[in-house]
């Protein structure tokens, strides 16, 4: 009884917590200058704070294939990872002070060898934005962003690599933004919040972009990366055309300068647009079964193991 009334209280705080971290995002949300362009839009943050039964339930259902996935993914880096920490003997050397002499036999003139020194593995954090605007629901794209957003989540926990996971689409003259993993974690369940990405509205990147973009700006980590998915270029009333693509190519060159590292993985039909766009961020996902690799093989390029 007594471990049963700890959990419930436990669980009664973690809501509590998350209420009010609720309030606190769409404070910060409010207090952000998104430029003329989206004046007169209501920005929304939208958040479980109470996980219930079923999404776990879902999540149990899906998740053993994709965290094998990732569990693949992690496999050669973390011995990577030890091995740069550590330090050691890197052998098989053609040129260099020592020769080694288990290698004398060798004929191909790589005998020698150096003693490296440890490095520290450069600390990184990643936020992830996935559009989930209605045309999402075609050919399983919103499916594969879902189960990419799963594996990635895991495979950056699994490394102590902070992570943000968010979703944005559009109401009435409002952005709603989807929340469903932040940096800090008070009940640890935002591996269950991601089983609700799905397709909904229309799609006013900006204000989700500045947003996130906004958020990652502010960690201490030396490496900050945003990751967009996206299946189409913006579409919102008043929020289209060369107009909107000229606010995106602001906020990508206004958050590079602070040091966020851009790319935009474009999984639909209008991947030209999208390269247009984004230009030098932009990454084709052609193969959707592609996603999670690609998404993944991003943070291991700028971990520099």
């Amino acid at each position: 009884i007594e471990r049963l009334l700890e959990k419930m209280a436990e669980k009664a705080a973690c809501t509590q917590l998350e209420n009010e971290r609720i309030r606190e995002l769409n404070d910060t949300a409010q207090n952000i200058s998104y430029g003329n362009i989206h004046t007169g839009v209501n920005i929304q943050v939208n958040r479980i704070a109470d996980v219930d039964d079923e999404l776990i339930e879902q999540y149990d259902a899906i998740s053993g294939p994709l965290l094998t996935i990732s569990k693949q993914l992690q496999k050669s880096l973390v011995q990577q990872l030890k091995d740069k920490q550590r330090g050691g003997k890197q052998t098989g050397l053609m040129m260099g002070r020592r020769l080694d002499a288990h290698a004398l036999c060798r004929n191909d003139g790589k005998v020698f060898y150096k003693n490296a020194l440890p490095n520290e593995i450069p600390e990184m954090a990643v936020g992830l934005l996935l559009d989930e605007s209605g045309s999402m629901s075609a050919c399983d794209r919103c499916t594969y962003a879902r189960a990419s957003a799963i594996i990635l989540y895991d495979f950056c926990r699994s490394l102590h690599i902070p992570i943000m996971v968010y979703g944005h689409s559009t109401g009435y003259e409002s952005v709603d933004l989807y929340s469903y993993a932040e940096f800090e974690s008070f009940d640890h369940d935002d591996k269950y919040r991601m089983v609700d990405i799905g397709a909904r509205g229309s799609n006013r990147d900006g204000a989700a972009l500045r947003f996130v973009a906004e958020q990652l700006s502010r960690r201490p980590e030396e490496v900050k990366i945003l990751i967009l998915v996206s299946d189409g270029q913006p579409a919102d009333s008043g929020y289209y055309g060369s107009a909107a693509e000229e606010d995106l190519r602001g906020i990508k060159q206004e958050y590079r300068r602070k040091g966020l590292l851009f790319i935009a993985a474009a999984i639909g039909d209008d991947k030209q647009n999208i390269e247009r766009i984004y230009g030098d961020s932009f990454m084709d996902i052609t193969d959707l079964n592609q996603l999670p690799v690609k998404l993944t093989a991003v943070v291991k390029r700028h971990m520099r193991v």
